[in-house]
C-alpha cells in the first residue's frame, strides 16, 4: 500500500513537472512570437497603442528640445502604421516629405542597426544627425554610436536595405 502511494505521488509529480515544462515553452513561444511582431514591420510601432514611433510627432524632433506627444486630431498612415503630430501643419509637412521626418531605420535602434540587430527604439533617447532623427534603445546605445557614427550610418544602412526585404508595410 506504501508502494503504490509513492508511485501515484512521483507519477504525479511528473506530471505537474511536465505541465509545468509545456507551460513554460508555451510562454517562451508567446514572448518570441510578440519580439518577431514587434520586429517584423517596416515602421517601429507601440505595441500597446499601435502609433509609429510611441505616438511622439516626427517633427518636434526637428523644431523643440524634446519630442512631442501627437494628438488625436493630427494622425496620418504611412507605411501601414499611424503617425501622430501636434498640429496641422506638421501633418503637411510630413505628408509631403516622410523620408525626411520619420526616424532613420523605421524608428529602431540605429546602433543595433548598425550591428545587423533590429532593436526597437525609445523615443527618447534619439539624436540628430546631418538633419536625419536616429532613435536608440539605451543611452549606452547612442554612446556607442556616437564613437564612429559616421561609419555606423553606412553599415547600418546597408543592414536597413537588406532587411526591409523581409519587412511588413
Amino acid at each position: 500500500m506504501i508502494v503504490t502511494d509513492m508511485r501515484q505521488k512521483s507519477a504525479s509529480g511528473r506530471a505537474v513537472r511536465a505541465g509545468a515544462a509545456v507551460l513554460a515553452v508555451a510562454a517562451a513561444l508567446v514572448l518570441l512570437g510578440a519580439a518577431e511582431a514587434a520586429t517584423s514591420r517596416l515602421v517601429w510601432s507601440d505595441r500597446v497603442t499601435g502609433f509609429a514611433i510611441g505616438g511622439f510627432d516626427p517633427l518636434t524632433y526637428f523644431t523643440t528640445r524634446r519630442p512631442k506627444q501627437g494628438d488625436e486630431d493630427y494622425e496620418y498612415d504611412w507605411q501601414g502604421v499611424t503617425w501622430r503630430f501636434v498640429n496641422q501643419g506638421n501633418r503637411a509637412a510630413f505628408m509631403r516629405h516622410p523620408d525626411i521626418y520619420a526616424p532613420q531605420f523605421g524608428g529602431y535602434d540605429a546602433n543595433a542597426m548598425s550591428e545587423g540587430k533590429m532593436v526597437e527604439g525609445n523615443p527618447n533617447i534619439w539624436m540628430k544627425q546631418k538633419q536625419r532623427i536616429y532613435l536608440f534603445s539605451s543611452r549606452k546605445n547612442r554612446a556607442l554610436w556616437m564613437i564612429r557614427r559616421d561609419d555606423k550610418i553606412a553599415i547600418a544602412r546597408d543592414n536597413w536595405e537588406s532587411m526591409q526585404r523581409y519587412l511588413q508595410p
